[in-house]
C-alpha cells in the first residue's frame, strides 16, 4: 500500500527549509502586488489573483500559456461585463447577446476551437464574475484593470525567477 506523497505523479516534498524559503518568496510576490494595486488604486485585485491561480494551476507559470490565461481572463470578464451592462440598464438584447456570446465560447471550450480566446481561463471568469454579488456591483473597467496588472506583475515575477533560479535538470526530474 502507498501513501498519496508516494504515489505515481505526485509531485516531490521539498525541505522544510525550502518550503519556509518559498512561501516567503510568496508573501513578498504577494505584498509587492498588493502594494501596487493600492498605489494605482487598483480595487478589485481578486481578478489578478484569480489569473494567478489559472495560470498557475492549470498551466504551472509557464511564460507560453501567460498570453492564453489572460486572453480567456479578458474575454471571460468582458462578457460578464456585458452581461451586467445590459442588466442593470434593463437592456434585453444586450442580456440575451451576452448570454449568447457564453453559450458559443462553451462550444468553443468543449470543441477544443479558439482555444486562445475561448480556454479554461475563460470559463473561471465566466463563473466567478457572474456570481450575483459581483455581478451587482462590480465595476468591470476596474476588474479589467487588475486583470492585466495581475498579467504584468505576475509575468515579471515569473520571468525574473526563470532567470535566477535553474530549471530542473531532467535527470533530477526523472529520479
Amino acid at each position: 500500500m502507498s501513501t498519496p506523497s508516494a504515489s505515481a505523479g505526485a509531485p516531490p516534498q521539498l525541505p522544510l527549509g525550502q518550503a519556509a524559503i518559498v512561501t516567503l518568496g510568496v508573501i513578498v510576490v504577494i505584498a509587492g502586488f498588493v502594494a501596487l494595486g493600492a498605489w494605482l488604486h487598483v480595487t478589485p485585485l481578486y481578478a489578478g489573483f484569480l489569473l494567478l491561480w489559472a495560470w498557475s494551476a492549470l498551466h504551472q507559470l509557464s511564460m507560453r500559456a501567460l498570453p492564453g490565461a489572460l486572453i480567456g481572463a479578458l474575454t471571460g470578464a468582458g462578457m460578464s461585463f456585458l452581461l451586467q451592462t445590459g442588466a442593470a440598464t434593463g437592456n434585453t438584447a444586450l442580456v440575451i447577446a451576452a448570454l449568447l456570446l457564453m453559450v458559443g465560447a462553451v462550444f468553443l471550450v468543449v470543441a477544443g476551437r479558439a482555444t486562445l480566446v475561448c480556454n479554461q481561463s475563460t470559463m473561471l471568469f465566466i463563473t466567478v464574475l457572474n456570481a450575483p454579488v459581483i455581478q451587482k456591483g462590480e465595476d468591470f473597467r476596474q476588474v479589467i484593470v487588475a486583470i492585466t496588472l495581475g498579467a504584468l506583475w505576475f509575468g515579471m515575477v515569473a520571468w525574473v525567477i526563470s532567470r535566477i533560479v535553474p530549471a530542473p535538470s531532467t535527470a533530477a526530474a526523472a529520479s
